[in-house]
């Protein structure tokens, strides 16, 4: 399989160096940041001489964007990506679930990828696997689901520079309203993953993100994602990222065969790395168009 990183940052470097592995040809990566275009992949002790362009100029079978959270932001290479023949597996969050925040975007995406016969999803390893597919998939046990919570909780300590940034640690609370970053992107689109797949009717959904803080500076964030059916809560879940907090994942289903399931922790890099390759021959060979993991699922609750 030949493809592309589209987006060579922390994540795109890791996910060319396992494409490798895999033994995907990794003809190109793109990226706009001058500093990286005309270097080759060996420049980043990558076994690799394909080469960093600032535009998509090669020719293949899948796209890896890994560039924004946004949909808005990312969806013109996508465009790009499709129109040149590509199939797209993207981290970008709001894209696990895209009609939510972008309905318009998300038809539009559909169309363009049925007409030129290529697949689109969005994925990683939270949205797309921890707190969504995981859960969906330990609820196969039940025949009937009442309520599923999920929890993921991490260090944020261990995790790379741009997470660390992207929550907030170690800024004042000051200098945490004045950045405004993002913090963790895509609770309610877990949270309606797991609500497709449920036959759950998500008649409100619900998300909150705060911080975390210690003498006056921020140690991260902690948020949730909900979705109610007939006033009840039906699903919540939850992700932590917190200076030294314990790492675990659990997830319970409360259903005619109760499910707990707890884990000492996934390393979230390498995890959204996996997710994207192992998914990779799936995507190229699904039905053109939009998909989401839920259509990737076996286990479905209607």
């Amino acid at each position: 399989m030949k493809v592309v990183i589209y987006g060579f940052g922390q994540i795109g470097r890791l996910l060319a160096e396992n494409c490798i592995k895999r033994g995907y040809d990794v003809v190109g990566a793109v990226d706009v940041n001058p500093e990286l275009v005309g270097k080759s992949l060996r420049d980043f002790g990558i076994d690799s001489d394909a080469k960093i362009e600032n535009s998509l100029s090669f020719e293949g079978d899948l796209a890896f964007v890994t560039t924004d959270s946004f949909l808005d932001k990312v969806y013109p290479q996508i465009e790009k990506c499709i129109k040149n023949g590509f199939n797209v597996i993207s981290t970008c969050e709001t894209l696990a679930y895209p009609e939510y925040r972008y309905p318009e975007l998300a038809k539009k995406i559909d169309e363009l990828a049925k007409e030129y016969g290529v697949t689109v999803l969005g994925t990683g390893i939270n949205p797309g696997f921890l707190l969504d597919t995981l859960p969906i998939v330990l609820s196969a046990p039940c025949v009937e689901v009442r309520k599923i919570k999920a929890i993921r909780c991490v260090d944020a300590l261990k995790r790379r520079s741009q997470f660390r940034k992207k929550v907030g640690v170690g800024l004042s609370v000051d200098e945490f309203k004045k950045a405004n970053p993002t913090g963790h992107v895509g609770y309610a689109e877990s949270a309606l993953l797991i609500s497709e797949a449920l036959g759950f009717k998500a008649e409100k959904v619900e998300e909150e993100q705060n911080t975390v803080v210690e003498d006056g500076r921020i140690l991260g964030i902690k948020g949730f994602g909900l979705v109610f059916s007939d006033d009840e809560e039906v699903v919540r879940v939850e992700f932590h990222a917190y200076a030294n907090a314990e790492e675990f994942e659990e997830i319970v289903i409360d259903g005619d065969n109760k499910v707990i399931w707890k884990s000492s922790g996934t390393k979230g890099d390498l995890g959204t790395v996996a997710v994207l390759i192992n998914l990779a021959k799936a995507v190229v060979e699904h039905n053109p168009g939009l998909i989401k993991m839920t259509d990737l699922i076996p286990f479905r609750f209607y």
